[in-house]
């Protein structure tokens, strides 16, 4: 997770990066950051909360000037949430003045980062991102080759944006597990995670930036794009097109909506048994996957919750007390909705378990007559290590519980996950069904090898 998002050629470079931020806020909620350069001195800017904190500080957009900026909002995945490990990251170097921005996670940071300080090196952060700044400071020659050269040391989940002066540098890992898109404005380029970013600032979408390419831009010219290194086969996240990503988003040429609805049909499909009053979404990743159920089945759509726009979402919280408490101030039901009805919910993932029990529990006290459960995707069996925070394995409720103890577990009529065949279909391309995507909370299948230790964090 995380967002990011870099602009370059344009006066107002720090007011796009932050409206764009705004539009990415739902990739993390922990920390907001931006770094602007082109006129003066490089400066960064940052602050733990949500991106409009960041304008509630000491920052005046308007009085920064600047003709290129990076920024980032964080969600934490395996390093401690603080304003230490905020990004844009800063740093003067022989190259420089240079700042970039991280959405991933890097496998083998541990391995590095004990080969780096053995050699010298003093480390500022917590945070996997601080690698790649080591090895481009030590480094000699030019600036993208010394980029491509020290990628190819690393492993894992990383799309980045780097800043240097009015340079800005976009890379992809080579398996392209996190997204990162190119657009344009005017006589600007844009990099962000997500399509949704770039559209809000009335810019166009041109393409994805591809898995393996580094793409440098200046003075609203692409100077290169070269591949640094390239996988056999694309292993995007498709826990993006399920939950992450927002609906207006653009993914393999269609929107993750699109996408949703199709989840939905294929949940109708599969349950095609079963009858039911309404159909209902736990809000609002679950949304357009009951919208296709219900248009598929006939069954009648109804929004049986209310959800508090004022509370975050629950799924990217740092510790379970609080994805607790967001659930139970963020979602009511609403009882002439609900009640002496038999209704199917539809819900994006249950990781842990306990979130979607609170659900069901409240919609009995709140009379639903029968209950049957339904996820748009499969079960998780298996943390992620490329940039999700799932738990291990121990505290998954589907590694160690078959669907019907899950079912009792949650007091259903019925429990119901997408099959991993009917997802990878409702996200794929149109014209090609087969899987460019990791899939491992599904499967247990890696794309890449898995240190034996992974850092949660380094004390």
């Amino acid at each position: 997770m995380c967002g990011i998002i870099g602009v370059e050629n344009n006066e107002n470079a720090a007011v796009l990066v932050s409206a764009g931020l705004l539009n990415l806020q739902h990739r993390g909620e922990e920390s907001a950051g931006i770094t602007i350069s082109g006129k003066e001195k490089m400066k960064t800017f940052k602050t733990m909360g949500l991106v409009s904190t960041l304008f509630n500080e000491d920052i005046l957009i308007n009085k920064l000037p600047g003709t290129a900026a990076i920024g980032h909002v964080r969600y934490t995945t395996s390093s401690k949430s603080s304003l230490l490990n905020a990004q844009p990251f800063q740093i003067s170097c022989i190259h420089g003045n240079l700042a970039v921005v991280h959405n991933g996670n890097i496998t083998n940071f541990h391995q590095l980062r004990k080969e780096l300080l053995k050699k010298g090196s003093i480390f500022n952060h917590t945070s996997d991102t601080e690698i790649l700044l080591h090895y481009i400071a030590m480094s000699k020659g030019n600036l993208s080759s010394i980029v491509a050269n020290s990628l190819k040391k690393l492993e894992g989940a990383f799309s980045i944006i780097i800043l240097k002066d009015k340079t800005l540098i976009g890379v992809r890992d080579k398996n392209g597990y996190r997204p990162l898109v190119l657009g344009k404005i005017g006589n600007s380029y844009i990099i962000a995670s997500e399509s949704c970013a770039i559209e809000a600032l009335s810019g166009k979408y041109v393409r994805d930036i591809a898995p393996g390419e580094i793409i440098i831009i200046e003075n609203g010219q692409i100077r290169k794009s070269f591949f640094y290194g390239k996988s056999k086969k694309q292993n995007t996240c498709i826990f993006e097109q399920v939950y992450f990503s927002r609906p207006d988003s653009v993914m393999f040429s269609k929107t993750v909506r699109k996408a949703r609805l199709k989840m939905g049909e294929y949940l109708a499909e599969q349950m095609r048994g079963i009858k039911a009053d309404i159909v209902m979404p736990v809000p609002n990743s679950g949304y357009f996957a009951a919208l296709g159920f219900s248009r598929y089945s006939n069954i009648i759509f109804e929004n049986g919750f209310i959800r508090n726009y004022y509370v975050g979402r629950s799924f990217i919280k740092p510790s379970q007390s609080l994805r607790d408490l967001t659930v139970k101030l963020k979602l009511l039901p609403i009882k002439e909705v609900v009640s002496g009805k038999e209704i199917i919910v539809i819900d994006d993932s249950i990781v842990r378990g306990t979130t979607s029990k609170r659900l069901i529990d409240v919609l009995k006290r709140t009379g639903a007559k029968k209950i049957h459960f339904a996820f748009s995707c499969p079960p998780i069996i298996s943390p992620c290590y490329y940039g999700i925070d799932t738990p291990s394995k121990e505290h998954l409720i589907a590694a160690n519980n078959s669907t019907e103890r899950i079912k009792k577990y949650l007091g259903v009529d019925s429990l119901t996950f997408l099959r991993l065949d009917n997802l990878i279909k409702a996200c794929a391309p149109e014209s090609r069904k087969e899987n460019l995507f990791c899939c491992s909370c599904f499967n247990g299948k890696y794309p890449t090898k898995v240190p034996k230790k992974i850092y949660k964090e380094i004390v």
